[in-house]
């Protein structure tokens, strides 16, 4: 069933002249083209930020293991009890985090 309004406007419609149709279809056109482009230029926006953002971050990951390679390398001794150290913390926290859930 068609609303009071849709009523009305297929009833407008039906006394539309074929040059009436023809210009209104062109106006849809036109718009649909419009509205196309601007989300394609959004989009293209979006595409280009999410690059940048991605190239950085790649950028700042290679730097973060440059440094800690560095640092492994310049100590290897306490890079290796640092490294036992953190295990064994996660190791406790988590063993006692499953222990509670249950």
């Amino acid at each position: 069933m068609l609303s009071p309004k849709a009523k009305a406007a297929a009833d407008k419609i039906k006394s539309f002249s074929e040059d009436d149709v023809q210009s209104l279809a062109e106006t849809i056109k036109y718009e649909v083209e419009h509205v196309y482009g601007q989300l394609a230029k959004k989009a293209r926006v979006a595409e280009a930020r999410i690059k940048q953002f991605t190239d950085m971050a790649t950028d700042e990951l290679s730097t973060a293991s440059k440094r800690a390679v560095s640092a492994v390398d310049d100590h290897p001794l306490s890079s290796t009890a640092v490294a036992l150290a953190v295990g064994v913390v996660l190791g406790f926290i988590l063993t006692h985090r499953s222990e509670r859930a249950y």
